[in-house]
């Protein structure tokens, strides 16, 4: 592989700082793109600009990609028809008016954390469902928008990151599992993995700060001036572009055909088929993406289950009706899939360009033995941060932790956590995370809205986790 030296991270640098300050993500990740073609073609603007057309369609060539952008777009209908059947209308009156189940803002952001935490086998479905089930009552309860996708992912990256039974722990245990077969550690993986859980301190103080944003009255410049624009009722700042389009409530059909079960049915049917179809693929092993066929599977049965109610059941369209509002709601994905599109471009140019080996390189050669696990700590939320990816960052950073500690014969266990938290670091606020980007969509948030309100929240986590690591090195 070539080494382009500090070009290597300056594509997705640039990406990063132009999304904060200009507010422009489609923008930011255009200039990365085409700034990651310009560093492969070693600064030849023909070939970069030929490089960057022929990114984008090899995107498509992803399965994993397609479906995740298929998946967007079939969201988005499935969400349209809850809303125009009024179904997200009658689950805000079944948990406000009738059962008393959410009885304010509090409870609205715990609803919002116990789905996020509890769908845990799959990332995406999690932020869409958590998202799609709180908006009306954050709506009701004038909690803001930036605030419950804060709350959402917030809970769900650490709650994903912790469990040994999905996808994240099957994957970490593949990448211990190398590493012990290479002799740097010894054990079973699964019980590796579960003593270094112990050390994933992000997450801990990650949800420590949700909780803390809940029932008390702190938060950040950021996220305070978007509460007090939502306590006045207003939605969205002025100029804000959320990545789904906003709902016209004067398409919403007539208050007869309204049932909470035109949302829920749909959803459950996606929640029960995508273990199933896990199962049935063979996909169990929940890879990153290997759980995209069933994702797809699972939505696909949703649609199918929302057709039967909308067409048979409740007999609420003709079928004529029926497709011209299921293509309103693939229509109102469209800035989600482009956003989308261009953010696993610069997951590839990223990929070209090493910048997590470049990293790790480095900085591995200047750690202290005693610092060994706040070094992997940093290193990693370099990584996630330029890429955006906690997956590819743990899968560079736990070997390198587990190597580190086979040198310096330090525990390995602070290392793997240390290098578990930085990875869900970047994830968490980086605005070219397909996570962020998702739960921008659910919560129908600007995506650098969402980030930069997100952002300082993560800052205050990522310094309390780095105390730490430098506190188990030193004691």
């Amino acid at each position: 592989m070539t080494d382009h030296g500090i070009w290597s991270i300056m594509p997705p640098l640039l990406t990063i700082f132009l999304a904060v300050f200009t507010r422009q993500v489609i923008l930011s990740l255009v200039a990365g793109v085409i700034a990651g073609f310009l560093v492969l073609s070693d600064f030849h603007i023909g070939p970069a600009l030929a490089g960057s057309a022929q990114g984008l369609v090899d995107v498509f060539k992803s399965d994993g990609a397609v479906k995740t952008l298929l998946f967007g777009l079939m969201v988005g209908a499935i969400i349209h028809l809850a809303r125009i059947t009024g179904g997200m209308a009658s689950l805000v009156k079944l948990l406000t008016d009738r059962e008393r189940v959410v009885k304010g803002p509090v409870s609205t952001q715990l609803l919002g954390m116990a789905i996020a935490a509890l769908i845990f086998i799959e990332s995406n479905l999690s932020l869409l469902t958590a998202g799609t089930v709180t908006s009306g009552l954050a709506s009701k309860y004038r909690v803001s928008r930036e605030q419950m996708a804060y709350v959402i992912q917030g809970t769900g990256l650490s709650v994903w990151s912790s469990i040994l039974f999905n996808g994240w722990g099957a994957a970490m245990m593949g990448v211990i599992a190398l590493q012990v077969g290479k002799g740097f550690v010894s054990g079973e993986p699964f019980s590796i993995l579960a003593q270094s859980m112990l050390y994933n301190a992000y997450a801990w103080a990650s949800i420590g700060f949700v909780l803390l944003s809940i029932f008390s009255r702190f938060s950040f410049a950021g996220m305070r001036r978007a509460n007090e624009r939502a306590a006045q009722g207003i939605e969205l700042r002025e100029g804000a572009i959320p990545l789904m389009a906003e709902f016209d409530e004067s398409s919403v059909r007539e208050p007869g055909s309204h049932s909470v079960w035109n949302l829920l049915l749909p959803l459950l049917a996606m929640i029960i088929s995508v273990p199933i179809g896990l199962y049935i693929t063979g996909d169990g092993q929940l890879s990153k993406g290997s759980g995209s066929t069933a994702v797809l599977w699972g939505v696909l049965c949703g649609q199918l289950v929302g057709a039967v109610q909308y067409l048979l059941v409740k007999r609420i369209f003709t079928l004529d009706e029926y497709f011209r509002e299921l293509l309103a709601g693939y229509q109102s994905m469209v800035p989600l899939t482009v956003v989308m599109t261009l953010a696993f471009l610069i997951g590839n140019i990223s990929g070209d360009l090493n910048v997590g080996g470049y990293l790790a390189q480095h900085i591995n050669d200047y750690v202290p033995a005693g610092l060994s696990a706040a070094f992997v700590f940093v290193v990693a939320c370099a990584i996630s941060l330029s890429t955006g990816t906690s997956w590819g960052t743990f899968a560079i950073m736990i070997p390198i932790g587990i190597q580190i500690a086979a040198a310096t014969g330090v525990d390995p266990y602070p290392l793997i956590g240390a290098a578990i938290s930085g990875s869900i670091f970047g994830d968490s606020i980086s605005p070219i995370s397909d996570t962020g980007i998702v739960t921008s969509m659910a919560t129908r948030n600007d995506h650098i809205d969402h980030i930069n309100t997100q952002l300082p929240y993560g800052l205050a986590a990522g310094a309390v986790a780095l105390l730490f690591f430098i506190g188990v090195g030193l004691f």
